[in-house]
C-alpha cells in the first residue's frame, strides 16, 4: 500500500503537469521552511505562485478545498513569505495558490484557485 507521502508526490506531479499545460514554470518542488513544506512554487509572467496541493478520492472526508484552514492559509502565507526573503534578490509579486485534484471515476477533475487571498 502506498504511503501518504508517496501519494502526495504522486498528484503533485499530476499538478506539475497541469499548471504547466497553462503556461505556468516550475521553480521547485517541496521547499521547506520553519512552518512547514511548499508544495510547488512556479513563476508565470514574473509573478510567483506558491502552490498547496490536495488529492482526495473520494468527498468521504471532505473536498480537497476543506482541507484548507485558517491555519493552514495563515502558514502558506508566512513560508511564501520566508522564501522570497531567502531565494529572491528583489521585491518578486506572488500569490497564494491552490489545486484541488479530485478522481471522477478513472479521470481526475482539478480545482486550481490563483490567489486564494483575493
Amino acid at each position: 500500500m502506498p504511503t501518504k507521502r508517496a501519494i502526495g508526490s504522486q498528484y503533485e506531479s499530476e499538478a506539475i503537469h497541469y499548471l504547466e499545460s497553462l503556461g505556468f514554470d516550475l521553480v521547485i518542488k517541496n521547499y521547506y521552511t520553519p512552518l512547514g513544506e511548499i508544495d510547488l512554487v512556479f513563476l508565470k509572467e514574473a509573478k510567483l505562485y506558491f502552490v498547496e496541493v490536495k488529492y482526495r478520492s473520494s468527498d468521504a472526508y471532505g473536498s480537497p478545498r476543506d482541507a484548507i484552514t485558517q491555519k493552514k492559509l495563515n502558514h502558506m502565507k508566512q513560508s511564501a513569505i520566508y522564501y522570497i526573503k531567502r531565494e529572491c534578490s528583489i521585491y518578486t509579486p506572488y500569490a497564494i495558490s491552490f489545486m484541488g485534484i479530485k478522481r471522477v471515476g478513472d479521470d481526475l477533475q482539478f480545482d486550481f484557485l490563483e490567489n486564494i487571498f483575493s
